[in-house]
């Protein structure tokens, strides 16, 4: 690799760096104009999946609508992570998509083997069902935890 692509790639992965700790300081718009920094100073390189969903995790509480793209981004690199498809799921079910919600929930429980979780999830799952809130203040705020 070439030193000025070198250079570049540094750059991007400190400005990745960056916006992960951004997002989780909930400076989201912030963390997000980082992230396309990044892809700018050099567009073939992948930024890792787990970043994006650093991005959608921490940011989907505050501004989901601003991250919803960096979740579909984490999901498309990490399709099998339940993790992954929960957040997006919380995501989705904050900017009113129930049905894709309803089926990262879906995802997330078939990946899983925590009962209490799988419970939960089919809980949210009932509520997008009946057009209902699907979870409390308290419970978005515990899976930050």
């Amino acid at each position: 690799m070439p030193a000025e692509d070198e250079v570049k790639r540094w750059a991007g992965e400190g400005l990745i760096e960056q916006g992960e700790n951004l997002v989780q300081e909930g400076e989201v718009q912030k963390a997000v104009d980082a992230f396309e920094k990044a892809k700018q100073l050099d567009p073939t390189w992948k930024i890792p999946p787990e970043s994006w969903h650093t991005l959608c995790k921490y940011g989907m509480y505050k501004e989901a609508k601003t991250v919803i793209s960096a979740c579909d981004t984490a999901v498309a690199l990490a399709p099998g992570n339940a993790d992954v498809r929960d957040s997006r799921g919380v995501a989705r079910a904050l900017t009113g998509d129930r049905a894709g919600a309803i089926a990262d929930f879906q995802a997330a429980i078939k990946g899983t083997d925590s009962a209490e979780i799988k419970k939960q999830r089919q809980g949210w799952i009932d509520k997008l069902k009946k057009r209902e809130k699907p979870f409390t203040e308290e419970e978005l705020a515990n899976l930050l935890l």
